[in-house]
């Protein structure tokens, strides 16, 4: 199984496409140790679209706590989360990559596998029913996805970079790290 992202034919977004695939490339010919980044498997240009083939993953972090009603996570499973991420950003940072969107909803689970376990701190008041239960994954393996931002540590930098609601104060500011 696979998923196919479709981005529409308008000049813009086939250029944003085409650069996310040349990303993608570079990510996989030096992945040997496949990280947590999404893996392209091909491409193709469809009545003027550009479609990305992609291997079909989980939900995202962002939709998989909202269907949860946002309950927390384990702490070991966010432990074992947040390493493979960390790992993701190490090996695009090698590569002199920033990703500028890291957010929820482009970390994706790579199985949409839950199971129920029961949620000691909900409220005895809750009216929904099996709130007595929260869903935690069965894997903890993410796939980082959305790359059609990414850049070169050394380029000209955006003043605008990533999504509004997740912008670093520091960018928000203007205050950017000199090395």
């Amino acid at each position: 199984m696979v998923a196919i992202k479709i981005i529409r034919g308008i000049k813009k977004y086939r250029d944003a496409a085409m650069i996310e695939i040349g990303m993608l490339e570079q990510l996989g010919k030096y992945d040997e140790s496949r990280s947590s980044c999404v893996q392209i498997r091909n491409w193709f240009d469809y009545r003027n679209h550009i479609c990305i083939v992609f291997e079909r993953l989980g939900p995202s972090l962002y939709d998989f706590l909202r269907e949860n009603s946002y309950r927390s996570f384990p702490i070991a499973l966010v432990r074992e989360i947040a390493k493979q991420l960390l790992e993701c950003i190490a090996f695009m940072h090698e590569l002199c990559l920033i990703h500028t969107d890291l957010k929820p909803e482009n970390i994706l689970l790579v199985s949409p596998e839950y199971i129920k376990v029961p949620d000691y701190k909900v409220s005895s008041r809750s009216p929904k029913e099996g709130s007595y239960y929260k869903r935690v994954p069965k894997s903890s393996a993410i796939k980082v996805i959305d790359f059609g931002s990414t850049t070169y540590d050394q380029q000209d930098q955006s003043y605008v970079v990533s999504t509004r609601h997740y912008r670093a104060p520091e960018v928000i500011l203007g205050i950017y790290c000199v090395q």
